[in-house]
């Protein structure tokens, strides 16, 4: 598929011009005619749809052969670069760039141990990199590079780290979590949801809501969740925990730690209240409630920011994935989660 006709600026029109007229010279006659023609039509610096495959072959040709370069230095081969970018070619090229790049992110966090270089034939060659058991492949060729792997190695198991999610009552902490163990759970990881409300329950019921016992139902989530993490799982924990240096804490302690800010604003949560919380606590009849009656420290320099008032949770969601893969915690995606 060719894009509409776009205008080119006066210099990469000119440059085009003169590659077009250096292509007619190298062809036999018959095709001569055609490329002449197809100059005086870019003069204009209109590129329209029928004249792609002839910029397209000219272009390229002088980029792939150093003529580009040695002929109008380096602002030249940038501005034909540009043009290239918009022909099917060029997208094709671009989209492969962009696949490389995602798939060496399953590297990103991990220690480099090892880079094979091999050769198929003359001009096409393989390049493995390993980074604690994660392999990723690419074939490189002159026409580019291309992906065609990531792999894990069995014996090295997955990497484990706390997802952290902090912010406001009813900002959609709960939710988020949920829906990312559901996506993680698909890709076969171990999942565990450490919930404000079940901690509370079960290993926190003796705590209440002063600014020490917060502190401590924040050290105690953490102990529990680094233990899961040095054993591979990720852990997914929804919990207010108000206070930066109880959250700075709960870093250190689990070692791999994403803190993922959700925010929303007070009006929303307000007006959202699906318990009666906020209502009851701006009457004055629930102390210590935080965002009204006791602060909220928001995050300095969280790893991720969620505005849960502007996206959907799925949305969200699909955010935290990509932050996982980009960290190096996950190497395959699933698609649609993370475009």
């Amino acid at each position: 598929m060719t894009e509409p006709a776009w205008e080119l600026d006066p210099e990469s029109a000119a440059l085009v011009v003169e590659e077009v007229l250096a292509l007619a010279q190298a062809v036999p006659d018959p095709q001569r005619a055609r490329l002449a023609e197809a100059a005086e039509r870019l003069r204009t610096g209109r590129l329209s749809e029928d004249l792609v495959d002839v910029v397209e072959s000219a272009v390229a040709l002088s980029l792939q052969s150093g003529r580009a370069r040695r002929r109008y230095r380096a602002e030249g081969e940038r501005l034909l670069t540009e043009v290239l970018w918009h022909t099917p070619r060029g997208r094709d090229l671009r989209a492969r760039l962009e696949a490389t790049n995602r798939a060496l992110r399953a590297l990103r966090g991990r220690r480099l141990e090892e880079v094979r270089v091999g050769a198929r034939t003359l001009g096409d060659y393989t390049v493995a990199l390993r980074a604690e058991g994660v392999v990723v492949t690419l074939s490189a060729r002159a026409d580019g590079v291309e992906v065609e792997s990531v792999s894990t190695e069995a014996s090295s198991p997955p990497r484990g780290v706390c997802v952290w999610f902090t912010g406001l009552s009813g900002a959609g902490k709960s939710t988020l979590a949920e829906l990312v163990a559901a996506r993680l759970r698909a890709m076969g990881r171990a999942v565990e949801v450490l919930d404000g409300d079940a901690v509370r329950q079960h290993f926190s019921r003796g705590l209440g809501f002063s600014r020490e016992d917060r502190v401590e139902n924040v050290r105690r989530v953490a102990y529990v969740a680094g233990l899961l993490v040095r054993h591979g799982v990720v852990v997914l924990v929804a919990l207010i925990s108000p206070y930066r240096d109880a959250r700075a804490q709960a870093r250190a302690l689990v070692g791999d730690f994403l803190e993922v800010y959700v925010r929303c604003p007070m009006a929303v949560l307000v007006q959202r209240d699906p318990k009666g919380l906020y209502a009851r606590a701006l009457r004055g009849e629930l102390p210590n409630f935080t965002g009204v009656s006791d602060p909220y420290e928001e995050p300095e320099a969280p790893d991720l920011v969620l505005d849960t008032d502007l996206q959907t949770p799925e949305e969200g969601a699909a955010q935290v994935l990509r932050l996982l893969a980009d960290r190096g915690y996950l190497v395959e995606l699933v698609p649609g989660d993370v475009a």
